[in-house]
């Protein structure tokens, strides 16, 4: 049967968030590994609001719904995205399965076999798994701890104009986590924001914001989304109601420029038809009564705790071996361990000998670098967990060294 698969199936290796959600699974590991929120966030009021809808709209409820999302649902979300200082109404808003079906429907649209996308390095696994599945190539540009570095940017998009990388071949999008990157936790400067667009403008390529995290910020200022900086119309924006409500109801949205919104929906119609009725008449009722809001705050208090005493048992268990990412908001910070350090081939001890699960650095670069890096995720274990799960994966590496 292998021989008949289509060359890109061919291509494709074992997926690598699947193998995340196995680790989570594991009875008696401490688990850095999966970014899942923490089950507590979730507010009571979810079951009276589900009871409500049950009993007076399960008609709706448990229907078919429109391919571009309840009209009701994209109205409000487009006076939110508003109120954040993005300009849209409703007919730009496209309500999809998670934003990860909007970076696939972006993917769709614009990408063939052989095509060139710009990512951070590291960045989302699962861009990159999408990206794969789209046989595109990849091109990567290092991060800081202010994020993409433009000038890196600026010099890549000029050596390809000029034929000196990507063998000319411009790239169809840039695609970016500006705020508390996946996996780094780094965010995009407030000096970079406009450079970067200013850029892609002048080099004629989209940009993909991944807004995944954006409103999960427990320290600093908060920074504008690319896409309200955008005067010209080349920021497609993808968000997610699973940071700010639940990652079960698989909801997101896309926001981008009308031609391509229009596209993503004739390709969505061949998707999934619509996403959960359901779960957006749900995300529509927890967000009329503030409840989005509620959760956020209840989610960065708890991050907040999570954050410092990751920091603390890193280092107190580690000291001044590693270096790490010190995050402003969001569930991640990324270790850079010393060299012959191998976080992939360490991986599977830790989990069956000393219980403890991260993400090795390679996963996160298309080029399958950094070796000796680990994304570590906070979000899901418990405050009195933290210390002991760090001191765990200290005791896995002295294990390595000492063999």
């Amino acid at each position: 049967m292998h021989s008949t698969f289509a060359a890109r199936a061919q291509k494709l290796q074992r997926s690598e968030l699947a193998a995340l959600f196995a680790l989570a699974e594991e009875p008696g590991v401490i688990s850095f590994a999966g970014g899942f929120p923490d089950p507590e966030w979730f507010l009571p009021e979810i079951t009276e609001i589900s009871d409500a809808i049950m009993r007076a709209g399960r008609g709706v409820a448990l229907q078919y719904g429109p391919t571009p999302g309840f009209t009701t649902l994209r109205e409000f979300m487009a006076a939110r995205l508003t109120g954040q200082s993005m300009r849209c109404d409703a007919t730009d808003v496209l309500i999809t399965s998670g934003s990860l079906q909007g970076l696939d429907l972006v993917c769709k649209i614009f990408l063939e076999p052989g095509d060139v996308v710009v990512t951070e390095a590291p960045t989302y696994i699962g861009a990159l798994q999408t990206f794969a599945s789209y046989e595109a190539d990849i091109v990567s540009v290092p991060i800081d701890a202010g994020g993409m570095r433009i000038e890196l940017l600026e010099s890549l998009l000029s050596d390809i104009r000029a034929g000196r990388q990507a063998e000319g071949r411009m790239p169809k999008f840039i695609y970016t986590i500006p705020s508390f990157q996946n996996p780094s936790g780094c965010t995009l400067s407030l000096e970079r924001r406009p450079a970067l667009l200013e850029f892609a403008s002048r080099f004629g390529v989209p940009v993909v914001e991944d807004h995944a995290y954006a409103e999960l910020r427990y320290e600093g200022a908060d920074l504008p989304a690319l896409k309200a900086l955008d005067e010209e119309g080349i920021v497609i924006h993808l968000g997610t109601f699973s940071k700010i409500f639940s990652p079960g109801l698989r909801l997101g949205w896309m926001v981008g420029p009308r031609l391509v919104t229009e596209k993503a929906i004739l390709f969505k119609q061949g998707t999934d038809q619509c996403s959960n009725s359901l779960g957006q008449i749900m995300a529509l009722e927890y967000g009329k009564r503030g409840l989005i809001e509620k959760q956020i705050e209840v989610t960065v208090a708890s991050l907040r705790r999570k954050k410092d005493e990751t920091l603390k048992a890193l280092r107190a268990h580690f000291g001044d071996t590693i270096t790490r990412t010190i995050p402003e908001g969001g569930f991640y910070t990324w270790v850079t361990f010393p060299e012959g350090i191998d976080t992939v081939g360490l991986l599977p001890r830790a989990v069956k000998e000393h219980s403890v699960a991260y993400v090795a650095g390679p996963s996160f670069y298309a080029d399958r670098s950094g070796k000796n890096q680990a994304r570590i995720c906070f979000s899901q274990p418990k405050v009195g967990e933290i210390d002991e799960g760090i001191r765990r994966l200290r005791k896995c590496f002295d294990t390595c060294k000492s063999r």
